[in-house]
């Protein structure tokens, strides 16, 4: 878990170009999320709350943070469309009764599409 949160940290980083001098107090990096069951839904907000991270809208968000389960290696794409095309095929895996959880981060740019930055896996315990 320890590396996951310093690969989503650094990630958030490169997004937000947020390196900031000691004097200077940082500002507060945004994710939207996407978790469609209760268990993904937990898994994130417990990765928001390690990472101090604030969570807001998909569509004024630094990063989309999508935690899903599955037994897929790797069950959702580098690229989307939009947010509503990840979120919907984020919804189709066994976001119930997977055995992994995988936590993606992605940017989505001004015109909507949504590109893969990170990908980590890890047994839903």
């Amino acid at each position: 878990m320890n590396r996951l949160i310093t690969f989503i940290v650094l990630t958030v980083i490169w997004i937000t170009g947020d390196i900031t001098s000691a004097q200077e107090a940082p500002r507060a990096v945004t994710v939207g999320v996407i978790a469609h069951s209760i268990s993904t839904s937990m898994e994130a907000r417990k990765i928001i709350t390690q990472m101090n991270l604030t969570q807001g809208q998909l569509t004024s968000a630094d990063a989309v943070l999508v935690v899903a389960r599955s037994s897929l290696l790797d069950p959702l794409q580098a690229a989307y469309r939009s947010a509503a095309e990840l979120s919907k095929d984020a919804e189709s895996l066994m976001n119930i009764s997977g055995p992994m959880f995988h936590v993606y981060v992605y940017q989505q740019q001004e015109n909507g599409r949504c590109f893969q930055l990170k990908h980590y896996s890890y047994a839903a315990d």
